[in-house]
C-alpha cells in the first residue's frame, strides 16, 4: 500500500463508461494526456470490497465500498488544499500532475493506483463511500456515473427551470434524467433519444416526453411543446426562437452539441456532459445572437444541498440507497473480464445489440 491510509480493493463489479471506449477508440484529445501517467489500467465505475487496509484507513477489510475515482490533494499528499480543493471543488483540482502520486485525474487514468477493470485497485481513504449492506453490487456500481450527473445538475440546473432538453440518451443521458428527476422534481423533462430501447428507459426514469426524431421534425416537436418558432436560415440547419431554459448534451457529438445551441432559447444555458473533445460542424452563432451560455461540466466535487454539503458522489449512494433512483434497468450485458474484446463490441453496438450499460466481473 502506498501509505497508511490506503486501502487495497477487490473490484466486484465495473462498468464500460463512453470515455473508457473513447480512450480504447484512441479519439481523446492529446491535451488530456497531461493528467495521465502510463501505463495504466482502465476503468473508473466501480464497486468493491476492502482486502486489506493501512493502520490509518479508517475502514476493515471486508467492508464494500465505491471509490471515487478522483486524486486530488489529500490523496497525493498535500497538507495545504489548493484553492479548488480549498473550497469543494476538488474536481478541479490544480496538483492532478504534482505529488506522491503520478499524473492522473483517478483510478482508470494513474499508473501506480489501478483501474475498476483490473482485479484489484489501491485508493486513499478519502475516496472510499461505504456501501449499505441493503444495496445490491448491481445497484451501487452506477454510484459514479449517477454522481457525475447530480453535479451537473445541481451546479447547473436552477431550482426554477422551467423546460430542461437531455439530448442524447446513452447510459450517461439516463442516468441525467434520473437526476433531474430526484433533485429537480419542478422542472419538465424533455429527453431526445435516438433508439426506442433509449426512449423507453428515458420514459422509466421520469422524463414527461421523449423524442426520437431527427431533423427538422426535432425542432418542431420541441418549439411545440415550449411555445417557440422555428426559423429557417437562408443556409443551413433550422433555430429556435425560444426554446429550451437548460439544455444538458449528453451524447458527446458534434451534431448533438450544434442541436443544443439552436434548441436553448435566448439566455438559457447548454451544460455539456458529453464529451465531444474536437466536435465538428458547431455552428456557434447562438453564442453571440442570442446570449447561449456554454458550461462545461467534470466529474464531481461537494455540493450545497439544503442545510448541508455533501459530495456528489455520496449523495449519489444515498439515492440509490433510499430507492429515489434505480438505474438497474440500464444493464443490458455482463461479461467476465477476460471477455473484454467482446464487452467492449458490445458497448459500442447500441443499435444492434441494444447496449445501454455493460458490466465486467473483474473475478469471472
Amino acid at each position: 500500500l502506498p501509505g497508511p491510509e490506503w486501502v487495497a480493493v477487490r473490484v466486484r463489479l465495473a462498468g464500460i463508461c463512453g470515455s473508457d471506449l473513447h480512450l480504447v477508440h484512441q479519439d481523446v484529445s492529446p491535451s488530456a494526456s497531461v493528467y495521465a501517467s502510463f501505463p495504466f489500467v482502465v476503468g473508473h465505475e466501480n464497486v468493491g470490497a476492502v482486502a486489506a487496509a493501512g493502520p490509518a484507513a479508517g475502514v476493515a477489510p471486508g467492508q464494500r465500498v465505491v471509490v471515487e475515482p478522483l486524486l486530488p490533494c489529500l490523496p497525493r499528499g498535500f497538507d495545504a488544499p489548493c484553492p479548488a480543493c480549498r473550497r469543494g471543488d476538488y474536481n478541479l483540482c490544480e496538483r492532478f500532475a504534482e505529488g506522491r502520486l503520478p499524473a492522473g485525474f483517478g483510478q482508470g487514468f494513474c499508473r501506480d493506483v489501478g483501474g475498476a477493470w483490473g482485479e484489484v485497485m489501491v485508493a486513499h481513504r478519502s475516496q472510499l463511500v461505504p456501501v449499505p449492506d441493503a444495496l445490491p453490487d448491481e445497484h451501487a456500481v452506477f454510484a459514479e456515473p449517477l454522481a457525475c450527473a447530480v453535479h451537473a445538475v445541481l451546479r447547473h440546473v436552477p431550482d426554477a427551470a422551467g423546460t430542461v432538453l437531455v439530448i442524447g440518451a446513452g447510459a450517461m443521458g439516463l442516468a441525467t434524467v434520473a437526476a433531474l428527476r430526484a433533485l429537480r422534481p419542478a422542472a419538465r423533462i424533455v429527453a431526445v433519444a435516438r433508439y426506442p430501447h433509449q426512449a423507453a428507459l428515458a420514459a422509466h426514469l421520469g422524463a414527461h416526453q421523449v423524442l426520437t426524431s431527427r431533423g427538422r421534425a426535432l425542432y418542431d416537436q420541441v418549439a411545440g411543446l415550449v411555445g417557440a418558432r422555428v426559423l429557417q436560415p437562408l443556409l443551413g440547419r433550422p433555430l429556435l426562437t425560444g426554446g429550451a431554459d437548460v439544455t444538458l448534451e449528453c451524447a458527446g457529438t458534434g451534431r448533438a452539441l450544434d442541436d443544443a445551441l439552436r434548441l436553448t432559447r435566448a439566455g438559457g444555458a447548454v451544460v455539456c456532459v458529453g464529451i465531444a473533445f474536437a466536435p465538428r460542424g458547431v455552428d456557434w452563432t447562438p453564442l453571440y445572437l442570442r446570449e447561449v451560455r456554454v458550461v462545461g461540466t467534470s466529474y464531481y466535487a461537494a455540493e450545497r444541498v439544503g442545510a448541508r454539503t455533501v459530495r456528489a458522489i455520496e449523495l449519489a449512494v444515498e439515492l440509490l440507497a433510499a430507492g429515489r433512483v434505480d438505474l438497474r434497468p440500464l444493464v443490458t450485458h455482463r461479461f467476465p473480464l477476460r471477455h473484454v474484446a467482446s464487452a467492449l463490441a458490445t458497448a459500442l453496438d447500441k443499435r444492434g445489440r441494444r447496449a445501454v450499460k455493460v458490466l465486467l466481473e473483474p473475478a469471472g
